[in-house]
């Protein structure tokens, strides 16, 4: 276990001499986050919640939630949009970018984001969830995005009349074989041990689906296909030792997560797992002002309702920390003068292309770079990637067009990619460069801004 000390001195009159001082910093945008901002914000705190490399967090990623108090079935995208609404709605406020250094060893604390801000806060509540494993086998980096994922919300569509396995026996891959088999011919859940650890209401429903199949004792070893996308994998049965070659169309990983709590390791105690340790029954981490909640310190619950639970004791600990040092109305006016203005992000409305002629129109026929998002409103990449477009398009308008395409809207315009150019659509999100008519390069990768604009920026000559 980490055993980080620092010894912090809190003097607000010195702290309210810095620049681009904030009462509070969220970062992360889960059910933790977004119910922290709703909880400070309402407590008349000017909140700034950094969204992250995944907006509104995991929840973006699942089906139907049947087990939120009050909502009796509810998509986890539209709740966690109704929670962000709210949240907004008492004066939060939301940025699309990524904190990407913290110094917790002096106070205020020193951030800094992805995109180049830098501003002190004088408390932090960390939020940052947890990210899917995998399993670093042959194959399965090659053939990510062409067959191999972590998220059957996204791809689910692509895999219809197809063979598929989920590797994982929890509740997360029970949930990616549900999403499944509306759409694959088969899906096989391959369990490492000799039982699932999902809840028994969802091993009973699986058990009573047409076309879903557990099978114990599996590993998965490789992943092989034609370099386009996945034609078969390697699984092992552990209980008869034995190495198995099963033609397969697609893998699905939900074989469990990891801590977002690199950046904080070295200032905050985390265990050994990377979890970051708390103080007795509160969300307060092992900094004065510093707090978390959510999967970033909990291994054990794992519940999105645990999570907000969390959110806003980590925000009403926040709010106590503060009074305790000094912080009233009166400061709160007097730090507003330094507040970012850049905060606030500028919104733009993209151009969508439903048809083939409005493809003619915006890609063939468009004289410079276009890009091309293929996207669907479930997928939570594509809702990470929409920002990141929408900043391409404001800063490089002169340069670039862009142009998003919903898969589900615009089937004449994937046949057209499939099979008169070659460019077949197979997972989302999706990016193509079309430079005067004629396709450039593609990518499946989900990209940060930073990323997104390199990429784009590798294909534009003066």
């Amino acid at each position: 276990m980490s055993q980080k000390k620092h010894e912090v001195e809190l003097n607000l009159d010195q702290a309210m001499q810095s620049e681009n001082v904030v009462p509070v910093a969220i970062i992360g945008s889960g059910p933790a986050g977004l119910s922290a901002a709703l909880y400070i914000a309402r407590a008349g705190m000017k909140a700034f919640l950094f969204a992250g490399p995944t907006p509104c967090g995991q929840l973006t990623q699942t089906t139907f939630i049947e087990n939120w108090p009050g909502r009796e079935k509810v998509l986890g995208i539209d709740l966690m949009h109704d929670i962000k609404h709210q949240a907004e709605l008492f004066g939060a406020c939301i940025i699309s970018d990524t904190i990407t250094y913290v110094d917790f060893s002096t106070w205020p604390f020193a951030m800094k984001t992805e995109e180049g801000r830098e501003f002190k806060a004088l408390s932090v509540i960390l939020a940052t969830g947890a990210h899917p494993k995998t399993l670093s086998i042959p194959g399965e980096r090659k053939y990510w995005g062409k067959g191999v994922t972590t998220c059957a919300v996204c791809d689910a569509p692509f895999f219809v009349d197809k063979e598929v396995v989920v590797v994982g026996g929890g509740d997360t891959a029970a949930e990616e074989a549900f999403e499944l088999a509306p759409y694959a011919k088969k899906v096989t859940v391959l369990v490492r041990g000799n039982a699932m650890r999902a809840s028994v209401s969802m091993q009973k429903r699986m058990l009573e689906s047409d076309n879903i199949e557990i099978q114990y004792n599996k590993e998965l070893k490789a992943v092989y296909g034609n370099d386009e996308h996945v034609t078969s994998i390697d699984i092992y049965d552990s209980k008869l030792n034995k190495l198995e070659n099963r033609p397969m169309d697609g893998v699905f990983l939900a074989i469990g997560h990891t801590p977002n709590s690199e950046i904080f390791k070295k200032d905050l105690k985390v265990d050994d797992l990377g979890y970051l340790v708390m103080k007795g029954r509160s969300q307060a981490a092992s900094v004065p002002g510093v707090f978390a909640a959510g999967e970033l310190q909990d291994p054990t619950y794992r519940q999105a309702a645990v999570a907000a639970g969390e959110g806003i004791k980590a925000a009403l600990d926040a709010a106590s920390f503060l009074y305790s040092v000094g912080f009233n109305t009166k400061v709160g006016h007097a730090l507003e003068k330094n507040f970012f203005e850049t905060f606030s992000d500028e919104k733009i409305d993209l151009q969508e292309i439903i048809t083939l002629k409005d493809f003619e129109k915006h890609v063939i026929k468009q004289k410079g770079l276009v890009v091309i998002d293929f996207y669907s409103k479930s997928c939570p990449g594509c809702v990470q990637m929409l920002p990141s477009l929408e900043s391409l398009a404001i800063h490089m308008k002169e340069k670039v067009s862009i142009v998003k395409c919903n898969i589900f809207n615009a089937l004449e315009v994937r046949r057209e990619l499939k099979h008169n150019l070659g460019l077949p659509v197979k997972t989302v999100p999706t990016i193509f460069i079309f430079k005067d008519g004629k396709f450039l390069a593609r990518s499946s990768n989900l990209m940060s801004k930073k990323e997104l604009f390199s990429f784009v920026q590798q294909y534009i000559t003066d």
